[in-house]
């Protein structure tokens, strides 16, 4: 395959993650009015470990960890899974998919902060615009008013906030040890450390199975645990081999699109001015921290 082919088919698998990941926000929405957070959780990494774990023991992955690994592998799982997932269909029920989606363009920017304070990145004038940027698009998008914090929806930021937080921790975890093992074989056991710490809470919730056969819950846990958990992991790590991590990554920051036109055309959910205006200024940071970690990679 020559590498124009390979980047054209990078570039539409990546498409269909972005897609997917648009999708997502809406289905935790749709199914957040008939679960409890907890439940779909418990079905979500269900569905990705025992799709995961077929997976890899078809394929004859090696399944062997390194013990002084186990420790990274839990909390990165307990973070990337329990956590972020946790946080976000908290967010979703909270301040709706649209805005979540949008806040989420913030999560490249923490992921700078991180590197800044803990891992010594060097500081860059376009570096430090793009963050004060970004900080002033979550700003506006929040529609923050000084003196009255809390006539805002504060608690739904705010776990949004945290969801960013721990898919960014998720991924510095994951990066230190990445490179030992496969991605299936991380995501495997991650999945299950999900599982395993949600499980225990589903003996605290009665769950009607007529609600699970509803065609819109049923279809919904679909995209959440087959689509969003396992295929756009697939197709993402396919991606990256053609097209690369930056772009990748870049192409990510398009998800609030997606999701902004779903909710417009099947739940006619219109975004505020403050949504759409601090949502393009955060992309626009992304967008320049993009640029600035390309030069940074030039010179080195």
């Amino acid at each position: 395959m020559d590498k124009t082919k390979g980047k054209t088919i990078g570039l539409l698998a990546m498409v269909v993650v972005v897609t997917i990941y648009g999708v997502s926000y809406i289905s935790r929405a749709v199914i957040s009015e008939y679960l409890p957070t907890v439940v779909i959780l418990v079905i979500q990494m269900a569905v990705m470990t025992i799709l995961f774990t077929g997976f890899n023991l078809v394929t004859g992955k090696n399944m062997k960890v390194k013990k002084k690994d186990w420790g990274i592998i839990i909390l990165s799982g307990l973070v990337g899974t329990t956590f972020f997932h946790g946080f976000t269909i908290l967010s979703v029920t909270s301040i709706g998919a649209t805005v979540s989606s949008l806040l989420f363009g913030f999560a490249a920017v923490f992921a700078l902060i991180m590197e800044i304070v803990l891992f010594h990145r060097k500081k860059t004038k376009l570096g430090i615009l793009g963050i004060l940027i970004s900080l002033v698009g979550v700003y506006i998008l929040m529609g923050v008013k000084i003196g009255d914090l809390m006539a805002t929806n504060f608690k739904g930021y705010a776990l949004c906030l945290l969801s960013i937080i721990s898919w960014v921790v998720y991924c510095f975890l994951t990066d230190k040890i990445s490179d030992g093992y496969e991605k299936t074989v991380l995501l495997n056991y991650q999945a299950l450390v999900g599982a395993v710490t949600t499980l225990p809470f589903l003996f605290f919730y009665h769950v009607e199975p007529s609600v699970l056969a509803k065609p819109s819950v049923f279809m919904n846990l679909i995209v959440l645990g087959v689509f969003n958990s396992t295929i756009a992991y697939f197709l993402n790590i396919f991606a990256i081999k053609r097209i690369g991590v930056l772009l990748s990554n870049l192409m990510m920051d398009f998800l609030p699109v997606v999701t902004i036109v779903i909710s417009l055309v099947l739940y006619s959910t219109i975004p505020t001015a403050n949504q759409i205006i601090g949502g393009i200024i955060i992309l626009v940071s992304v967008f320049m921290l993009d640029k600035d970690q390309r030069n940074l990679d030039a010179q080195a």
